[in-house]
């Protein structure tokens, strides 16, 4: 549904991506991890379209999308959330959804978007300004924003960032139910392994803009090189 092929990127001298490849097929959580400036981020921001690769190519449901803009990928299939939840403070729940049925065309009906309240569990009245809601339910209302006009890929970065134990578990059950019922692609970045275990089929692993392991969880995070990468400290680092 979504790939990537050999995508390269640098700044300057620094490598963000060096030639990294990528794919999600429809019904599957792919996982992506990877330390601190891994790449996650950039890879993302390529295959969205925010970024243009300095070489290698993106593929949407099997037409090449790598020089086409981030609206044309979204009105093709492709959302993203990021990984702070910004919310529009001004507007209340019920004008943002509205924002969100209404953003282009073909317009979605008001009913669609009270059965994925429903999906997402998102229970926020319509009244309350989205500047009010917690963490939690701000992500919810960008999700619900983002899946009103049916995507084929989703892609989210670090949905479970800034959130409670218990509420973890919630999003993780949401994306599940989203992946069951829509048989959508989901991709997920996740700097913590642990989600990732719990919700991904195979996991693509990052370390200094290259790709280190590709696999199933339990496979990919006890192979020497992740473990290397998330748990030993360069030689010569301090305490």
């Amino acid at each position: 549904m979504l790939s990537g092929h050999d995508i390269r990127k640098t700044y300057g001298a620094f490598v963000a991506l060096g030639g990294v490849s990528i794919s999600v097929e429809g019904g599957e959580i792919l996982g992506v991890a990877g330390p601190n400036g891994a790449g996650k981020t950039t890879l993302f921001d390529v295959l969205t379209g925010r970024v243009r690769p300095d070489s290698g190519s993106v593929l949407l449901d099997g037409e090449d999308v790598t020089r086409q803009s981030a609206f044309k990928r979204a009105r093709r299939g492709l959302a993203r959330t990021f990984q702070a939840p910004l919310v529009p403070p001004s507007l209340t729940v019920g004008e943002t959804l509205e924002v969100g049925r209404t953003a282009f065309s073909p317009r979605v009906a008001a009913e669609e978007e009270g059965r994925l309240r429903d999906l997402i569990g998102f229970t926020a009245p319509d009244e309350k300004y989205a500047g009010a809601l917690d963490t939690l339910d701000r992500r919810k209302l960008l999700l619900c924003c983002v899946l009103l006009h049916g995507p084929k890929v989703l892609l989210l970065d670090e949905p479970c960032s800034g959130l409670m134990a218990d509420e973890i578990g919630e999003i993780e059950e949401v994306i599940r139910r989203l992946v069951s019922e829509t048989g959508m692609a989901v991709c997920v970045v996740e700097h913590r392994l642990e989600i990732l275990e719990a919700l991904a089929k195979r996991v693509l692993v990052l370390d200094a803009g290259e790709e280190i392991a590709l696999g199933a969880p339990d496979q990919v995070f006890n192979d020497p090189k992740v473990r290397a990468a998330y748990f030993e400290a360069p030689a010569g680092a301090g305490a």
